[in-house]
């Protein structure tokens, strides 16, 4: 059968106690991460169906500390078994059934609430090799995905930055190819905007991840689940384009106002401004985002007087080498995956994605996708 069956869970925050209910001692100081009735559907429902790949984007733990990463392990590879309470999904003994995983900001905390470094992580999981992709193979097809760890040495608590020698240029070939990271680059219309969260870099991230022809990229850290394939035409016509906002506006409204207010922006990053003050299109910024990351020497809008200098600069380095790859870049279609929390005991929403990619006649994998969301007593 010529499929690939992915489930794209995140944001577990497994407490250093597995089965304990929570109690106004032991929540405070942000200990107390997982809901145990979530955790024990979730365990049931990846039992009782049928999948290939199990993709964990992030924030295993809740504070880091080193029980929760052997309660994970354990879950994962064997199986736990405490009084009436039986799981496990015994991967280690498994041929059909595979995971991958990479760390959340909340992974470096080592029993603190900032990022310092993931030797506790490291304890039960292999490092990451950020950059570099895994391989796995079901039912014939090959799987690479490409791994990357937005996670940061610097003692803040939820910031994330993807080391730009991480960004590796990618030549793709016709298997599977997806990214998993922790930290979202995107910011879907309807999700309120978390500044303290996000990438500090961004417009790197956003333009090598669109980039990159990956299928599909899958990324956790809000919360909040989103799940759409688009083209990059159809992300940059909704792009927040401040250009056409009155600047007076602009000045007066406080900014998570005029978030609310642009109900079509997506991605969350900055464009550079001309030294007049003058923002460039979306299209010829996203041209100028392409071309950098494909090696050509391009000047970023910042180095120019005003913005009519820059376009002119831009129309001088692209030439018709780029003209056919990048026609074909702004039609190629991206599965972009922002999993909720799958059972963190405070989240709002909590669910996963459950993804199918079937190889069309063209050789090219086509995705088909459900979110499963609990309802208090089941994944449904």
């Amino acid at each position: 059968m010529d499929t690939v069956k992915i489930i794209h869970i995140s944001d577990l925050h497994i407490s250093e106690s597995l089965f304990k209910e929570p109690t106004s001692n032991f929540k405070l100081p942000h200990r107390y991460g997982h809901n145990i009735q979530a955790f024990l559907s979730l365990d049931a429902y990846l039992k009782e169906n049928e999948w290939d790949l199990l993709v964990i984007t992030g924030d295993v733990s809740r504070i880091g500390n080193s029980e929760s990463f052997v309660h994970v392990r354990n879950w994962l590879e064997g199986e736990h078994i405490n009084g009436a309470h039986k799981i496990g999904l015994k991967l280690a003994d498994s041929v059909h059934k595979q995971y991958v995983l990479i760390p959340g900001n909340h992974d470096r905390f080592n029993g603190k609430l900032v990022q310092t470094s993931l030797d506790f992580f490291h304890g039960q999981f292999q490092p990451v090799q950020s950059g570099h992709n895994k391989v796995f193979y079901f039912n014939g097809n090959r799987v690479n995905v490409h791994l990357y760890d937005s996670t940061q040495n610097n003692k803040s608590f939820a910031y994330g930055y993807v080391e730009p020698s991480d960004m590796i240029v990618k030549d793709l070939d016709s298997s599977l190819n997806i990214a998993i990271l922790h930290h979202h680059f995107i910011q879907p219309p309807h999700h309120s905007r978390e500044a303290a969260s996000e990438l500090t870099n961004s417009p790197d991230v956003s333009a090598y991840m669109l980039n990159s022809e990956f299928d599909g990229v899958f990324f956790g850290h809000t919360h909040k689940g989103y799940i759409d394939r688009l083209n990059i035409d159809m992300l940059k016509e909704i792009l927040p384009d401040k250009r056409t906002r009155n600047r007076y506006i602009s000045k007066i409204l406080p900014k998570f106002i005029l978030r609310k207010l642009d109900k079509s922006c997506f991605v969350s990053y900055k464009r550079d401004k001309a030294r007049n003050g003058q923002l460039p299109t979306l299209e010829k910024y996203f041209l100028f985002l392409f071309l950098k990351k494909n090696g050509v020497d391009v000047k970023a809008p910042n180095e120019f007087k005003s913005i009519s200098d820059f376009y002119r600069h831009i129309d001088s380095v692209d030439d018709n080498r780029y003209d056919r790859v990048f026609k074909k870049l702004r039609e190629k279609n991206i599965l972009i995956s922002l999993a909720p929390s799958a059972c963190q005991d405070e989240a709002k929403h909590k669910g996963f994605h459950e993804i199918i990619f079937k190889r069309d006649n063209n050789g090219c994998y086509q995705p088909t996708w459900k979110e499963l969301k609990f309802n208090g007593h089941k994944f449904i």
